[in-house]
């Protein structure tokens, strides 16, 4: 990935997670970042972009396929996802979609195949 490119994603991903209201440790703890909170301010300006790795590349897919689901879902209310990700789900035994987001992989991984049934199909 050119350093271009780990911009415009450090870019994207900050400003996904903007829309969605995320505080900015919630924004850290999803992409399993180690950085002070008081530093997210660096991305969001475009000053530094996050270091990818394997990891990140694999967590801001997951971000942006489960933004692109919302949107998809909710089209004529973008704010609609920010209010979805906070509020209980039945289908999540009660817990709320971003709950489930900021306990790892999985729970990113449930919440994007609840959303976008095309990433658990099976060919």
């Amino acid at each position: 990935m050119t350093e271009e490119q780990q911009n415009q994603l450090t870019f994207r991903l900050t400003q996904v997670m903007e829309g969605w209201k995320l505080t900015d440790q919630e924004q850290i703890t999803l992409l399993g970042l180690s950085l002070k909170p008081r530093h997210l301010y660096l991305y969001r300006r475009g000053d530094k972009s996050f270091d990818f790795d394997e990891v990140l590349i694999e967590r801001a897919k997951m971000v942006l396929g489960i933004h692109e689901a919302l949107g998809t879902t909710y089209p004529t209310n973008r704010e609609y996802a920010a209010i979805w990700l906070k509020r209980a789900v039945k289908k999540f035994k009660h817990k709320a979609p971003l709950e489930l987001m900021l306990s790892g992989d999985t729970g990113m991984k449930r919440v994007w195949h609840f959303l976008d049934c095309t990433q658990g199909w099976r060919g």
